[in-house]
């Protein structure tokens, strides 16, 4: 038993590096892995690709408050290799891109809802050559990037993506 526990320990652990925010090096010195806000993320920011054709879009509800609406609006950066991530907003919608190649794996779609905002709807890549993630496991991924991102509670979402 403790060798499958120590093995599903570490699958977590290489699960979270690939797909985790951040630098991920900084993790293992207790740092915050999420890079300071010095400049706002655009298209131009980095290398990326358009949204492929086979994808799909559904229902999400995600509520951010104003501040944390606001750090998102930043966008993130990468500041080294272990960050797996690029992401700008515009046009009122989340853009998340794999930082190695340029991938575009979501676009969350964001409307003005109170006193805060929501992300209505996810529109997930689903062309095979590119990337291999379920529905369900696309929109788990992609609230627990965007509570990092925002300094949420990402906990619950990481916790089921990587299971």
């Amino acid at each position: 038993m403790g060798q499958k526990s120590n093995d599903k320990k570490g699958l977590r652990a290489l699960k979270m590096w690939i797909s985790g925010l951040g630098n991920s090096a900084k993790r293992f010195y207790g740092e915050d892995p999420i890079p300071e806000k010095k400049a706002v993320a655009t298209k131009d920011s980095w290398k990326t690709e358009p949204m492929p054709e086979q994808h799909a879009t559904v229902p999400l509800g995600i509520r951010l408050t104003r501040k944390q609406m606001d750090i998102v609006r930043f966008g993130h950066i990468p500041e080294a290799m272990e960050d797996h991530w690029f992401m700008y907003v515009d046009d009122d919608c989340i853009r998340y891109y794999r930082s190695w190649t340029g991938i575009c794996m979501f676009e969350g779609h964001v409307e003005k809802d109170g006193d805060g905002f929501v992300v209505k709807s996810l529109t997930i890549n689903q062309d095979r050559d590119q990337v291999n993630i379920g529905q369900e496991e696309a929109k788990t991924l992609f609230c627990a990037l965007l509570m990092d991102e925002c300094g949420g509670d990402a906990g619950e979402y990481w916790n089921k993506y990587l299971g």
